[in-house]
């Protein structure tokens, strides 16, 4: 009886040693187990879960799409090509308004009481269109209508006057130097025509309406305040300011006086496209008694804007730079679409010579010329133009900061990461392979792929979708993919 009860004490010492040898052992012999005999240098089984078999022997995955699950991924493909790449950093901007330029406040020259407001708030005009008519009520306007009136007389009455006396000088009975003084005396007239004229130009009467008084021989009751003539500064930068300043002045003496056809379209196209303005707002209403210089409307051009970027203190040096090296800017407009609207080879006009003392950034300034959505026709002839970008709209400025020469550029939903490894997908008759490739850069809208020898000039690369192919890949292979693989949740 007891040396039953001791074997069976020897045996469970036995059995209890060699166990806890088996698990001190096992990295040799449960390869045996699973694998057969352990080769050196062969991948380890997380090796092996990492990089699936066809990856080991060479092969790249791939997968089988049919025409019919092509067009419901949308599928888009398109072939590899070399290009340069700037590196660029992300810099938050505003669009703005030319300071002193954008703007034009229409005021009134003299007292008097408004008949008739023409424009609409939002409505689009031209040089030359009808704001406001309004009556004078002060005695200056109709002193130098009346000054104009009497010089016309005297004009004719001179020109009478030389007509009569033509015959005798012709016939040697009139003294020449009578002629002459008479002469003198309508040069005199004339050059006071013209004064008087500009007078009423400044005044505020248009040109038609000055044709009118020297037609009619009457005075005007009411006068129209206009949209100005073509205004320069909207144009400082073009070489040709003075001459168009020249010609602007020109088109306005009385000599050549001229009116505009009743017929001309409302919003013709000018030479000039900085001439169209809008009605943002408008300060007055029928019947109102207005003053000199008070305030009836203001009008906005945004034919040319400014995109004023905010960098930070430390990232002075590589605005100045890029103005230095005149270095393309891309400028991307937040629009709430799922496509973003892009202007890219944008280049920096002027940086700031101070930093901001509160928000230690400094401002940089973009030309950005502005594009026309749609031309809104309304009631009797007007029009209401919409513009693409808008003063107060945010944008990002991507700053160049370096040129990557011969990389390969796709979409950034052409590229599939699973952990440390990036692949994309390359056509191969009607098979997706996957390749994996190495990423330089990576950014929302695009990837740019170290030129390795895993891709091509030619191939032809899905470049969208890679997610999807990247799961259907997985599924074939009997797989799971991790649902957040390739995705960022950073935004």
């Amino acid at each position: 009886m007891w040396n039953k009860k001791w074997q069976w004490v020897v045996g469970a010492a036995v059995i209890g040693g060699g166990g806890v040898t088996g698990y001190a052992t096992r990295d040799r012999w449960l390869p045996w187990v699973n694998h057969g005999p352990a080769v050196p240098g062969s991948a380890s089984s997380a090796e092996t879960a990492a990089h699936p078999p066809h990856a080991a022997s060479g092969e790249l995955g791939h997968v089988s799409l049919s025409e019919q699950a092509r067009r419901n991924l949308g599928l888009e493909i398109g072939e590899v090509a070399l290009q340069d790449y700037w590196r660029t950093v992300s810099i938050p901007g505003v669009v703005a308004e030319e300071p002193g330029h954008c703007e034009r406040r229409i005021s009134t020259t003299v007292n008097g009481i408004v008949l008739k407001v023409h424009a609409l708030q939002g409505q689009t005009v031209k040089p030359g269109d009808a704001l406001f008519d309004i009556q004078p009520t002060s005695d200056l306007l109709t002193n130098a209508q009346s000054a104009l009136l009497k010089t016309l007389q005297e004009i004719e009455l001179v020109d009478a006057e030389l007509q009569r006396l033509s015959p005798q000088l012709a016939t040697g009975t009139l003294a020449k130097n009578q002629v002459i003084a008479k002469e003198s005396e309508k040069k005199r007239l004339e050059s006071s025509r013209l004064i008087q004229m500009q007078e009423l130009l400044v005044r505020g009467l248009g040109p038609d309406q000055i044709q009118k008084i020297v037609e009619t021989r009457t005075l005007i009751r009411q006068f129209t305040v206009r949209v100005p003539q073509a205004d320069p500064a909207l144009d400082l930068h073009s070489k040709d300011t003075a001459d168009r300043e020249t010609e602007d002045a020109t088109h306005l003496l009385p000599v050549s006086l001229k009116k505009e056809s009743p017929s001309t379209p409302h919003l013709k196209e000018h030479e000039h496209q900085g001439s169209l303005y809008s009605v943002e707002s408008l300060n007055v209403s029928l019947g109102k008694l207005v003053q000199p210089g008070e305030e009836l409307c203001q009008l906005a051009s945004h034919t040319v804007l400014l995109i004023e970027g905010q960098a930070f203190e430390r990232e002075s040096a590589l605005v100045t730079r890029a103005l230095e090296q005149a270095w393309p800017i891309t400028v991307i407009f937040e629009t709430g679409d799922s496509e973003s609207v892009v202007r890219k080879d944008l280049k920096i006009l002027y940086v700031d010579n101070s930093i901001d003392e509160v928000h230690r950034t400094l401002k940089f300034f973009v030309p950005l010329a502005n594009e026309v959505v749609r031309d809104n026709p309304g009631a009797n002839g007007l029009m209401y133009r919409t513009w693409r970008f808008k003063p107060g709209q945010k944008v990002r400025l991507l700053l160049p900061v370096e040129n990557l020469k011969d990389r390969i550029v796709l979409p950034a939903d052409a590229l599939v990461k699973e952990g440390p490894d990036a692949y994309v997908f390359r056509q191969n008759g009607k098979l997706m392979e996957e390749v994996p490739v190495t990423v330089e850069h990576l950014d929302p809208r695009e990837v740019v792929l170290k030129n390795d020898g895993s891709l091509f000039e030619g191939d032809e690369v899905a470049r969208n979708q890679a997610y999807q192919l990247h799961l259907a890949l997985k599924k074939a292979e009997g797989g799971g993919a991790d649902p957040h693989a390739g995705h960022d949740h950073d935004h």
